[in-house]
């Protein structure tokens, strides 16, 4: 479908030209774009916004490709999301549901946006994942991470551990006189008196204790 809602055709003026797409923003955004619109049996709009959407998400991928340490070690929560990801991509992809994967990876990647370093290990992770989407850009990452053979050739797709896939961190509602005042970020297995302390110790929250 067109963005205006209606079936493409010459004669309305709506068709969109592959080829213009790909000369703009490139092949993998295209096919990104594609596979992210929608579920395959349904009927979906085609929309600019989200061809920018995707391109923007491959910026964020490059600028975290130069934060890559061979040294450096995850943090658990980037660990979590990672293997989460692995998970939900292992089962999904089988399933075509492309557009869910490639909305988790967008989520992965905008977590590892934040964080100042990433370690090899799970960029070389990623990108494995981003192959079946954009080969021509995992295929770079590839060749900029040591490795002197095709991706499609040499890689692994990667496998989730188990002991990653369980949050280590909760985010508890703080309420007082029966009104969430805010909320705080916890290990899990956090005890009440330990809770009392980081209560006490944010400003806005410790307010409501007086």
């Amino acid at each position: 479908m067109a963005e205006d809602g209606r079936k493409m055709s010459k004669r309305r003026g709506n068709v969109v030209n592959p080829d213009d797409v790909i000369s703009e923003y490139g092949a993998d955004v295209f096919r990104t774009y594609e596979m992210f619109m929608g579920p395959f049996d349904q009927y979906i709009s085609r929309n600019t916004n989200g061809i920018k959407g995707v391109k923007k998400f491959f910026d964020k991928l490059i600028a975290v490709s130069a934060k890559v340490s061979e040294t450096y070690q995850d943090e658990a929560k980037i660990l979590t999301l990672l293997h989460q990801t692995i998970k939900k991509l292992t089962e999904e992809i089988d399933d075509f549901k492309f557009n869910t994967s490639i909305a988790q990876l967008m989520i992965l990647v905008n977590a590892l946006s934040e964080v100042e370093q990433v370690s090899k290990a799970t960029f070389e992770a990623i990108v494995l994942l981003v192959a079946p989407f954009a080969p021509h850009l995992a295929e770079e990452f590839w060749q900029l991470l040591g490795n002197q053979f095709s991706i499609f050739t040499t890689g692994k797709w990667p496998k989730y551990q188990e002991q990653y896939l369980v949050n280590t961190e909760i985010t508890l509602a703080v309420q007082f006189n029966g009104k969430m005042r805010g909320t705080l970020q916890v290990a899990a297995d956090c005890s009440q008196d330990q809770v009392l302390d980081l209560i006490k110790k944010d400003e806005k929250l410790a307010s409501y204790l007086v």
